[in-house]
């Protein structure tokens, strides 16, 4: 009997365990700030490098 309750309680601890391995291995996304930062980030660096782009593209044709 007491062999039995020892192999339910382990099978109880075993399927704890793996249910938060589960929990940790789950990808998860980046924060809503981070997102706001990176969005920030982009339009500050990315803007700027478009348009020198933009800048040298219109120098090799001549436009404007």
């Amino acid at each position: 009997m007491s062999e039995e309750l020892n192999l339910e309680i382990l099978d109880g601890e075993l399927k704890k365990i793996n249910q938060k391995s589960d929990t940790i291995g789950e990808r998860r996304g980046i924060s809503t700030p981070l997102k706001f930062i990176a969005v920030i980030v982009g339009f500050i660096i990315v803007g700027p490098l478009l348009m020198m782009v933009i800048g040298i593209i219109g120098r090799i044709f001549h436009i404007g």
